[in-house]
C-alpha cells in the first residue's frame, strides 16, 4: 500500500470500517436514509477493491461479468447518495425548493451530458425561486451540519457552472432525469419553450411530483429521484 494513501481512499476505509462497526447511528441510516446507507454501502465495496489493488503489483487484467454488473450497482448507488446530498443542499441554500430544472441543449453531445443546461430552481408551483445568474447563498453551518460536513473535502455548488459538473457526467454514465411537469411549464419562455421532451427536472422534495411517475419502475436505480409525492390513488 503506497505510504501516503490518497485522502479519498482514506475516506472509503473509514465508510467501510463504519459498515462493519454495527454501530447505533448506521443502524438509523437503514430505516430513516436508505438512499444513504446505498450510498455508504458503495463506498465501502469500492474502498475494499481499491485496497487491494494498492496491495497489488498488477492491478490490470480481466474483470469478469458478475464483477463489472457490480461496478454499475457501485456507481449507481453513489449516484443516488450524490443526488440527495444535492437536492438536501439546494433546499438548505433556498428554502422550498422543489425542482432544479434543466433545459436540453440538442447542439451539444448527450453522450458527454454536455447537453444539459441548469435553468432554475423552483417552488412546488412552479415558482421560480433562483436562476443561475446569481451565486447560491451558503447554508448555514450550524442548522446543517450534517450537510456542512457532507461537503467538506469537495467544492460546496455555488454557480450552474458547478451543478452541471456533478449532474452532467452522471447523466453521461446513463443516469435519468424526470420530466419536468408540463403544467408548470412556462409556455412561449426563449429558453424553455413548450416541449416538455426538452425540460427535465431532479424532485427536490416531497412537495415535488413528477411528470411520469412509472418512470421509476422503468429506470429502476438509473432514474435520480431522491424526492417526490407518492404516487395518487
Amino acid at each position: 500500500m503506497p505510504a501516503n494513501p490518497p485522502k479519498r481512499l482514506l475516506n472509503d476505509v473509514r465508510a467501510a470500517l463504519g459498515l462493519l462497526d454495527e454501530n447505533g447511528p448506521l443502524d438509523a441510516y437503514r430505516d430513516a436514509s436508505p438512499v444513504a446507507l446505498s450510498a455508504l454501502q458503495g463506498r465501502a465495496v469500492r474502498a475494499v477493491r481499491r485496497l487491494r489493488d494498492a496491495l497489488s503489483e498488477d492491478t490490470g487484467g480481466y474483470v469478469d461479468p458478475i464483477d463489472w454488473r457490480q461496478a454499475q450497482k457501485d456507481q449507481q448507488d453513489d449516484a443516488q447518495g450524490l443526488s440527495l446530498l444535492i437536492a438536501d443542499t439546494l433546499r438548505a441554500q433556498i428554502p422550498g425548493a422543489a425542482y432544479l430544472v434543466f433545459h436540453v441543449d440538442d447542439s451539444y453531445d448527450a453522450e458527454t451530458g454536455r447537453d444539459l443546461e441548469l435553468h432554475s430552481v423552483r417552488a412546488a408551483d412552479g415558482t421560480v425561486l433562483h436562476t443561475f445568474h446569481d451565486l447560491l447563498p451558503v447554508p448555514d453551518a450550524g442548522r446543517h451540519r450534517e450537510i456542512a460536513r457532507a461537503w467538506r473535502d469537495a467544492r460546496l455548488p455555488r454557480t450552474g457552472q458547478d451543478l452541471a459538473g456533478l449532474m452532467q457526467p452522471m447523466r453521461a454514465a446513463g443516469l435519468v432525469l424526470d420530466d419536468y411537469p408540463e403544467q408548470l411549464h412556462l409556455y412561449g419562455h426563449p429558453v424553455l419553450g413548450n416541449d416538455p421532451e426538452h425540460v427535465l427536472c431532479m424532485l427536490l422534495s416531497d412537495s415535488a411530483h413528477p411528470e411520469q411517475w412509472d418512470l421509476k419502475d422503468v429506470f429502476g436505480p438509473r432514474l435520480l429521484r431522491p424526492y417526490g409525492t407518492p404516487l395518487p390513488t
